[in-house]
């Protein structure tokens, strides 16, 4: 009986690790993880959670001087904060995205966000308040990463049923489209 006792305390021990590890690697928790790092400017910690041919990209991104003078792409962002995220079924949500890129990975998982930023220059990819787009994670080396961050037809999604049922989400496109060129 002892055995036995000892056995089941072992065995909890195992699942009770393997669930941590579980939540540290799930897409949730990439996302919640991406977005702090944006806010807090956490450059090496971003470079982590992408696969690695973005990886690289990024790194050349965050070391290059005039990158980070000019304020573009994600040194562009004084603050963000999520909002809101949701998991968007893979099948639905694949027609936004590149098929033969994502479909080089395993298990790819796409998540609908809601990220309130403050930006120092609006353009088409951050616009002050809350944007919407795509986080799209994949499984590399047994660890869940993020593979792309698409811009999404956000009237599109909220039509067919996806969307958070914001008025700030549903004005989103318009606030954005004098930003298209």
């Amino acid at each position: 009986m002892q055995k036995f006792s000892l056995f089941l305390i072992l065995m909890l021990n195992i699942l009770t690790a393997n669930s941590a590890y579980a939540k540290d690697m799930s897409t949730e928790y990439i996302v919640d993880k991406y977005i702090n790092s944006i806010n807090a400017k956490d450059w090496s910690c971003i470079l982590d959670l992408w696969v690695k041919g973005q990886r690289d990209t990024l790194f050349y991104f965050f070391n290059n001087k005039q990158n980070k003078e000019h304020k573009l792409g994600l040194f562009n962002i004084k603050k963000a904060h999520l909002v809101a995220s949701k998991q968007i079924p893979y099948e639905y949500g694949k027609i936004y995205i590149p098929a033969r890129y994502i479909e080089s990975f395993t298990a790819p998982q796409i998540s609908y966000v809601a990220v309130n930023y403050e930006v120092y220059r609006e353009d088409i990819y951050h616009i002050n308040g809350v944007n919407y787009f795509f986080i799209v994670t994949v499984l590399e080396g047994g660890k869940r990463k993020i593979a792309l961050t698409p811009l999404v037809p956000v009237n599109q999604i909220i039509s067919d049923g996806y969307g958070f049922g914001t008025t700030e989400e549903k004005t989103f496109d318009e606030r954005r489209i004098k930003f298209v060129q």
